[in-house]
């Protein structure tokens, strides 16, 4: 009986370290090296050209509109009023004091008053936003 029980022992304890052994992670190198393969050109002194004109200013395309305002909505420094235009266009236009050219033409409006402005056009959808330069008495 003790060679049985002993048998028993000896199988269970050679199945144990057979289940019991592990793979250790190998070890990596914590830096890894990275070789720059860039290549560097030097241009030489009669590739290089100097300018010394300075570029023109860009033209900035200026629209003035005219039109009975319909809807005006307050913002954080000034306001946009909407209108119709004599054109037939529908128009909105940002009023606002650091926009204008002359503070002193920043004034308040009303729904039903003509108004005329100058300024940057952009076109969304049917509606031409204007952030306006001028705004005539």
């Amino acid at each position: 009986m003790n060679i049985k029980v002993l048998s028993i022992a000896l199988i269970g304890a050679a199945l144990s370290f057979t289940a019991c052994k592990k793979e250790t992670a190998k070890e990596e190198d914590a830096v890894v090296e990275i070789k720059d393969t860039t290549a560097v050109i030097t241009p030489s002194a009669d590739s290089i050209v100097v300018t010394t004109e300075t570029p023109a200013e860009a033209e900035v395309k200026t629209v003035t509109a005219s039109g009975k305002i319909t809807e005006i909505n307050k913002g954080k420094d000034g306001y946009t009023a909407k209108f119709k235009g004599e054109d037939g266009k529908s128009y909105a236009a940002t009023i606002s004091i650091p926009n204008l050219k002359d503070a002193k033409q920043y004034r308040a409006i009303k729904v039903g008053d003509k108004i005329t402005v100058t300024g940057e056009p952009t076109n969304i959808e049917e509606e031409v936003l204007i952030k306006v330069t001028e705004l005539q008495p």
